[in-house]
């Protein structure tokens, strides 16, 4: 039996078009010549056309813990890591790969590399029933970030995560039996792809030639559309640049930044602090932002913590602050809790027109593909808005302390015969474990069961949305919670019988979101991207529960005080 060939991890970055030089690939320190220039490698037998290696190696550095340990133990004085970078360039029909070894990665210029390369070539190649791992983050100031794996190759729909309406940032998994690839064992696909083959840079060529022609000339599967719906941005891209300015305008409260003052008509649709994945929240005891030998600390995890950093260092706060200043998270015992970056790697971030949407995320941007995105509203325009036809009240101001939604519930029954309201009151599902579950907080006599909530951002949106569908569930579900919701819209009304009559609707009639809004903000085209995906996908839900889902608007006069911490 012939010796089977050794294999090796081959991890590829395909570089963007137009460089006229490897060296521009490099991160400036790293390119030949400089402080920490790589070393171009001789080439040998059977290299293709093209390919050059470039080499850095024996970098060293003393790992802080033998540095603090070395008075305890002194041997650890010796100890030091060594790091070698190792970068092979290889020409695939007119594109480049830069295939990296050791810390090689580290030494490439993010701005020359297309972004998500390797995650649209999942979206088109991946088995949806061979996937393991799954990284994702939630394009909200929630800003949550999860890495699902399961040691067995599973479905898509096995991991229980919603990937619509988030940036997937990394999937594990096999490639579909009728792609006609070589077996490469578990492919990883970042902005990179990563796959194991023989050491023959020959097949490793043809391999990327066949992943590149996959990836440009195929569609993505259903299960992983969402991937091709988020454009990468070039960093240095003129739409950038004033997409900065606008996030700038925003973040620092200050007038336009163009050269006459004028900026782009663009509405802010998101803007959140919003910690990066590497901080770990559990050891998590402060921040401080830095800018240059100056520095600010701050405790709360909040954007107006931030901005009252900021506005504490030295200096005017421009556009270039973005990069300039920058935040690191600290430990109970001071030491840093993060790495510390740039600014705008610590927001979530979206803004547009009626024709685009544009996102900021861990110090990336993307653009919202135009055809997704119609998709997306086009959808939306089939939940009616009731919003003349229910005729809720303003949002006025009621006084300290008389604002909250519960005033006004109550305030929205007042001279209204075919309006009750049902807010907090007790109602308890067979299951629930004593959980309360709220049927509505207002109900219509024609059937309407609806949920209010003043919107102060997509997590309060998506609390609603799933409040209006177990709301369904559970009245379709559970006759015990029926008829305890029927006995109290009876003694709260016992005069109209249409009130009745709504509330022994089953399925409900209609799930109705009632949003609250204290600007101009339209209804659903103003949400945020991530919550009109969630609203989309509970419309379907409640659909399927056999109600009907339906918006209606409310206009608040006034700008609720934001709440002080401890309050």
């Amino acid at each position: 039996m012939a010796p089977s060939k050794s294999k090796l991890r081959f991890n590829c970055f395909l570089l963007r078009d137009g460089l006229d030089s490897y060296d521009r690939a490099f991160r400036v320190q790293y390119r030949p010549g400089n402080s920490q220039g790589m070393r171009r490698l001789a080439s040998g037998e059977g290299v293709p056309e093209g390919c050059v290696a470039y080499l850095r190696e024996n970098s060293e550095k003393v790992p802080a813990w033998a540095r603090l340990l070395t008075p305890t133990f002194s041997e650890l004085e010796a100890i030091k890591n060594v790091s070698h970078r190792l970068v092979i360039f290889l020409p695939v029909h007119g594109r480049t790969f830069a295939v990296c070894f050791g810390y090689g990665s580290s030494t490439l210029e993010w701005s020359h590399i297309e972004a998500n390369f390797g995650l649209r070539f999942a979206a088109r190649t991946f088995d949806s029933n061979a996937v393991s791992g799954i990284a994702s983050r939630r394009i909200d100031a929630s800003a949550r970030s999860q890495w699902v794996q399961i040691p067995s190759n599973s479905s898509i729909s096995g991991f229980e995560v919603e990937l619509e309406g988030e940036f997937t940032r990394k999937l594990v998994g096999d490639l579909e039996d009728g792609v006609e690839i070589p077996e490469l064992g578990a492919v990883v696909a970042t902005d990179s792809v990563s796959f194991k083959l023989d050491t023959d840079l020959r097949s490793v060529h043809d391999v990327l030639a066949q992943m590149l022609q996959a990836t440009l000339q195929s569609e993505a599967s259903q299960d992983l559309a969402f991937i091709d719906s988020l454009e990468p941005l070039r960093a240095t891209s003129d739409i950038v640049r004033r997409l900065e300015q606008r996030l700038a305008q925003e973040l620092f409260e200050t007038a336009g930044t163009g050269p006459a003052g004028s900026t782009d008509p663009w509405d802010v649709h998101l803007l959140a602090f919003a910690p990066p994945d590497d901080l770990s929240i559990e050891n998590l005891h402060d921040f401080v932002a830095i800018k240059g030998s100056d520095s600010q600390e701050f405790e709360e995890m909040s954007l107006e913590s931030l901005r009252s950093a900021i506005s504490d260092l030295p200096g005017r706060s421009t556009v270039g602050s973005l990069k300039s200043v920058k935040v690191q998270a600290r430990d109970d015992n001071g030491e840093p809790a993060s790495q510390a970056k740039p600014l705008k790697h610590w927001l979530v971030f979206e803004a547009g027109d009626g024709q685009r949407r544009y996102l900021l995320t861990l110090g990336k941007w993307y653009a919202l593909a135009e055809g997704y995105y119609e998709k997306l509203d086009e959808d939306l325009a089939r939940i009616e808005d009731v919003t003349a036809l229910l005729n809720l009240r303003t949002w006025d101001d009621w006084g300290p302390g008389k604002n909250h939604e519960k005033h006004y519930n109550a305030k929205a029954t007042e001279d209204r015969s075919d309006l009750i309201c049902l807010d907090r009151y007790p109602l308890y599902p067979q299951d629930g474990n004593g959980d309360q579950v709220e049927a509505c907080d207002l109900l219509h006599e024609d059937g309407y069961l609806i949920h209010v909530k003043h919107y102060t951002g997509s997590q309060t949106l998506s609390h609603l949305f799933s409040q209006g569908f177990v709301a369904a569930q559970t009245i379709v579900s559970d006759d015990s919670y029926r008829d305890a919701f029927i006995e109290a819209v009876k003694s709260i009304d016992s005069v109209n019988p249409c009130l009745e009559e709504a509330a022994r609707a089953r399925p409900p009639r209609y799930i109705t979101y009632a949003i609250a809004f204290d600007g101009t903000q339209s209804l659903p085209q103003g949400l945020p991207t991530f919550s009109k995906v969630n609203l989309r996908s509970f419309a379907r839900r409640v659909r399927t529960a056999g109600s009907t889902p339906t918006l209606a608007r409310i206009q608040m006069t006034f700008k609720p005080e934001k709440k002080k911490k401890g309050k």
